[in-house]
């Protein structure tokens, strides 16, 4: 907001909103609890431009929060996908030395390798279990639309 009054001015600023100019100032400030409509922000910034600034302030911003949502979005899917490597790595593993001590004179050696294996399966799938389960909405949200990690 006080890069686009910076501009176009807060009188002409608050006649666009349509609002007092103590309003249109507290949207500039960091600790304000509201923000101007998309309406208001799409007039703001064609009035920024009009008067001869670069760019687009608003749509600018909520391209920037969009990108962090984006963000955390696909870092949760990338860490889910490693977790799903490592909890098919570890239980392949065990299931492979399982196999060996079901069909041979396995040692005791080779039946402590395919339960230590089986252990450090079990510990990776525990925690591919968490990570699912942080996929899941604290609230309301239709099949499908969520998409991923924890909001907020």
């Amino acid at each position: 907001m006080t890069r686009v009054a910076g501009v176009i001015g807060w009188p002409e600023a608050a006649h666009i909103a349509r609002r007092r100019q103590r309003t249109v100032r507290y949207w500039s400030e960091g600790n304000c609890q509201t923000t101007p409509s998309i309406a208001m922000a799409v007039k703001f910034d064609a009035a920024y431009r009009a008067a001869g600034g670069e760019g687009a302030p608003f749509a600018e911003a909520h391209a920037h929060l969009l990108g962090m949502h984006t963000e955390r979005e696909d870092a949760c899917r990338r860490a889910l996908a490693a977790d799903l490597a490592t909890a098919a790595r570890e239980t392949g593993e065990a299931t492979a030395h399982a196999i060996i001590v079901a069909t041979s004179n396995a040692s005791p050696r080779d039946t402590m390798r395919a339960v230590a294996e089986a252990e450090q399966g079990r510990n990776a799938m525990a925690r591919l279990v968490r990570r699912l389960s942080s996929f899941l909405s604290n609230g309301a949200v239709p099949a499908g639309e969520h998409t991923g990690g924890r909001s907020q």
